[in-house]
């Protein structure tokens, strides 16, 4: 994992001291745990042969990375420090979005990402996991399907997914769900193919329970089918969606 942090481009093509200095760095930050003083400016001018200014360009690189904390004054220094997560999806749930990305994409790639989690926390499930799964389905499936609204489907989708992503134990197909989880929030409510339509997320809501129910049970292939079908859905209501919006941008032409 270090390696793939240390080979990441720095953004520094044109400047090759600054970009050896941010290489340096990060190396140091990522070795460390965050909060760590790598030295005050004097120390790191002398450690690594470099310019002030040099130093402050890196050390602002890393701090946009939230690998570094810089703090002036009295015990101040360079400092290392760790994304927030929160920060880290939101800031590429952003950039999808100035990528102009469907909103079919940004549906289905959840389904598909889900495909992948619900069998591997099958496999992975152990008792504490199993508990938080069935407190979990207790709870939701105390709600009659007709006193469920949508906000209570929503904070189950969102609870369960983080539940389901941190017995998965993948870090990168939870980040990946997340980021797509943050997208799906982005949406407006014409945009949303759940939203106003309450026979829509009931079935998704049963379908996701029963893919729970096959997770905590360790079975790892009903798991992958429940998920399988909850992606079915999906596609089929994007496709309504879609021919819905065709239709009416053909009608409003003519009109």
């Amino acid at each position: 994992m270090n390696q793939l942090i240390l080979a990441r481009p720095s953004g520094t093509n044109s400047q090759p001291a600054v970009r050896k200095a941010v290489n340096q760095l990060r190396r140091e930050c990522v070795m460390h745990e965050p909060g760590k003083l790598l030295g005050q400016e004097e120390e790191l001018l002398k450690r690594f042969g470099i310019s002030r200014p040099t130093l402050r360009q890196a050390a602002a690189l890393l701090t946009q990375e939230q690998l570094m904390e810089v703090r002036r004054g009295p015990g101040g220094g360079y400092f290392t420090a760790r994304p927030n997560i929160s920060g880290v999806v939101h800031m590429a749930a952003i950039w999808l979005q100035l990528q102009h990305v469907k909103v079919s994409d940004i549906l289905l790639s959840t389904t598909t990402i889900r495909a992948e989690l619900a069998p591997l926390a099958a496999r992975k499930i152990d008792d504490e996991g199993r508990a938080q799964i069935n407190a979990f389905l207790n709870e939701d499936r105390a709600v009659d399907d007709k006193d469920y609204e949508y906000l209570s489907f929503l904070k189950a989708e969102l609870a369960q997914n983080r539940m389901v992503g941190d017995i998965a134990g993948n870090r990168v197909l939870h980040l990946y769900m997340q980021i797509s989880l943050d997208l799906v929030g982005s949406l407006s409510r014409s945009e949303d193919i759940l939203f106003g339509h309450r026979a829509r997320y009931l079935e998704w809501r049963h379908h996701r329970n029963r893919m729970l129910d096959a997770i905590a049970a360790g079975d790892p292939e009903i798991a992958r089918l429940e998920a399988d079908r909850c992606a079915a859905k999906m596609r089929k209501w994007v496709e309504v969606e879609e021919r819905k919006r065709r239709k009416a941008a053909e009608t409003a032409k003519k009109g």
